[in-house]
């Protein structure tokens, strides 16, 4: 299915698959919209489920469809927001009964991220490019993970188009529902998002038909890590392939380690949180890996900052006379904003907040990856981006984001 385009067909329900209705089913901005004048008096807000047939797809289903727009008059119109669109080649899918094991994602943060470019050699005439595949297998999991970067062609009699395309392939052990093969999914970009510093709305996610061996399509509106404009790490694959195993097992197979890291995902998923909440944030996700990693798992906040004070001096670079100051105002702040203490006067302000939230992100970052044994140039790279973000972009910015007329002189 492709992005923006019109698809015309006809739609039904299925209590009533008599009563055909014209329809136009549109993949926008991420969204699945269904425009039609189909509608039945049970589904005034939604559709449980709703069939379809159209040009270009094939057989359709389409779950959990939101109105978005009702019009009535002569004639009673609906446009709908559907949560997944299932896509059958032969056969209509039956997502409440399907379980699979074999499944796709074609999302061209992975192209970005392996960075093998293609190029045309005009002494040669000839396309230079790179296939890559590399395999991981997780026995805990009972899960193969395939990543892939290979060559696309497609064109018309007028033009030839070849793309570098990447994809990231499962297979599980024992058959999965169409939910826990998206939380599979999910959990790579999470790496994508530790290691690469975000990844994309995915162009495509198949998965192989358990009764007839064909790849269906579902789509769904990725929202969570794809819209992501968060400043993190930055590392391309060849810089962390030796260590790409351990955080892969770490992600899917160390229940400490993942929860550690949907706490810090946490600031990544969220769009235009204020930055207290963004700080607060930060201090969840430490105090959580605190409790999963610390060999004093009940310290108190200032305690369990300074278990690790080392971290935060040398990813800041502030001086060690600095630091018991900086502590107790950071206890200060998290009261302020936590416990509503408004007579903690002494806090950071809301632009400072973003930058100590960050200082969280990388040290936590930091210790999670030194957990679980990775390299020293991978934790080379932690330190050294936070301390550009927290010292050299701290600095840029508070010079940018200055207003003059808060500093006007009297």
């Amino acid at each position: 299915m492709k992005k923006n385009e019109r698809y015309y067909g006809e739609v039904w329900l299925p209590a009533n698959e008599q009563d055909r209705k014209f329809a136009v089913l549109i993949p926008k901005d991420d969204e699945i919209l269904i425009e039609t004048n189909l509608y039945s008096y049970e589904g005034a807000y939604k559709e449980r489920q709703i069939f379809g047939s159209f040009n270009g797809l094939g057989y359709v289903t389409l779950i959990d469809c939101k109105t978005r727009h009702s019009a009535t008059g002569l004639i009673n119109s609906r446009i709908y927001k559907a949560t997944y669109c299932f896509i059958g080649i032969s056969h209509f899918v039956n997502p409440y009964k399907l379980k699979i094991n074999q499944f796709y994602v074609v999302n061209e943060a992975i192209v970005k991220w392996i960075d093998h470019r293609s190029f045309y050699d005009w002494n040669k005439k000839e396309i230079v490019s790179k296939d890559f595949k590399t395999e991981f297998y997780l026995p805990d999991n009972g899960l193969k993970i395939v990543i892939e970067q290979y060559l696309n062609y497609r064109g018309s009699g007028y033009e030839i188009k070849i793309e570098n395309k990447g994809k990231v392939s499962f297979q599980t052990e024992k058959p999965v529902d169409i939910l826990e093969a998206i939380k599979y999914y999910d959990q790579f970009q999470k790496v994508l998002q530790l290691l690469r510093g975000g990844s994309a709305q995915f162009e495509k996610f198949l998965f192989k038909c358990p009764s007839c061996d064909d790849w269906q399509e579902v789509y769904y509106n990725d929202k969570k890590l794809t819209k992501s404009k968060n400043t993190y790490v930055h590392t391309t694959y060849s810089e962390i392939k030796d260590d790409l195993e351990k955080i892969l097992k770490g992600a899917y197979s160390l229940e400490s380690f993942q929860f550690c890291l949907d706490k810090l995902m946490e600031n990544f998923i969220t769009r235009e949180s204020s930055h207290n909440k963004r700080f607060t944030n930060s201090i969840s996700a430490y105090e959580a890996f605190i409790k999963n990693y610390s060999k004093n798992p009940r310290a108190k906040l200032p305690q369990a900052i300074n278990q690790y004070k080392y971290i935060f001096i040398l990813i800041s670079d502030m001086g060690k006379d600095t630091w018991p100051e900086f502590l107790q105002k950071v206890i200060r702040s998290r009261n302020y904003h936590t416990h509503s203490n408004l007579g903690n006067k002494d806090v950071f302000t809301e632009y400072e907040l973003l930058y100590i939230s960050l200082l969280f992100d990388f040290v936590i970052g930091y210790l999670l990856l030194e957990k679980i044994g990775v390299s020293e140039s991978l934790l080379e790279k932690f330190k050294q981006r936070g301390k550009s973000v927290y010292v050299d972009m701290q600095w840029v910015n508070s010079i940018l984001s200055s207003n003059p007329l808060l500093n006007k002189k009297k």
